[in-house]
């Protein structure tokens, strides 16, 4: 059983704040429409991104790896099932040869893309540190498994800002090295889930009784004969 003893960070100078703990019960998994999952600039076929996200049963598989294709940059959308989420951390494990530097994440914001994502304003920016799988796939030895908490990174979000999230968004900006690829290996969203309603609730008010439209239905008024 995992102790995770992962690593944790925070970002945008809020580092002397220490972060409230997290746990596998938290992990949103099955909360995530993998169906719907898309990549920018995705190297792999679109069947290995929903292999991304993994459960806790597989938690520490490292493959797929999932690659960005062109450069270093890879956009991730990632929509929930019919529900609101208060994301608490985002917990990456990733390449330590094309390790990501630079993430900016976003909420409810589906419409980014390469083109327009420097107009947009990252709601939250983290800066992760060089540390991953030291395994590299390119020599062709590595395992199926790598049973270790200390390649894990979690990064607490502000959980203020991350509620009411419907779908996010990650991109990742820049690598370490200068290498043209990024790679990952894992990423599991953990915080609080509200079921949206499948029935909008309709409330009829009528502020004053119209007689004309309340007919009383009225019933003959029997009198009972005696002997």
């Amino acid at each position: 059983m995992s102790c995770e003893h992962h690593h944790h960070h925070g970002s945008n100078g809020d580092d002397h704040v220490p972060p409230i703990p997290t746990s596998q019960a938290q992990s949103l998994h099955s909360k995530i429409n993998l169906a719907q999952v898309t990549a920018l600039n995705l190297e792999n076929p679109r069947d290995d991104l929903p292999k991304l996200f993994k459960s806790p049963q597989h938690r520490y598989e490292v493959k797929p790896v999932i690659k960005s294709d062109a450069d270093e940059q890879l956009i991730l959308h990632v929509p929930f099932l019919n529900g609101s989420v208060k994301l608490h951390s985002v917990i990456l494990r990733t390449s330590a040869h094309h390790c990501p530097k630079t993430i900016q994440i976003w909420k409810n914001s589906p419409q980014i893309d390469f083109d327009n994502v420097s107009d947009f304003k990252p709601h939250f920016t983290v800066q992760h540190p060089q540390i991953g799988v030291a395994f590299d796939e390119d020599d062709n030895d590595m395992p199926q498994v790598v049973e270790s908490d200390a390649d894990f990174v979690e990064h607490h979000m502000p959980r203020h800002i991350f509620s009411g999230v419907q779908h996010l968004t990650l991109f990742v900006k820049d690598v370490y090295d200068d290498e043209d690829q990024c790679r990952l290996h894992s990423v599991e969203l953990r915080g609080e889930f509200t079921e949206l309603s499948k029935d909008p609730v309709i409330t009829i008010y009528e502020s004053a009784a119209n007689p004309a439209d309340h007919k009383v239905v009225e019933t003959p008024n029997y009198q009972m004969g005696t002997n």
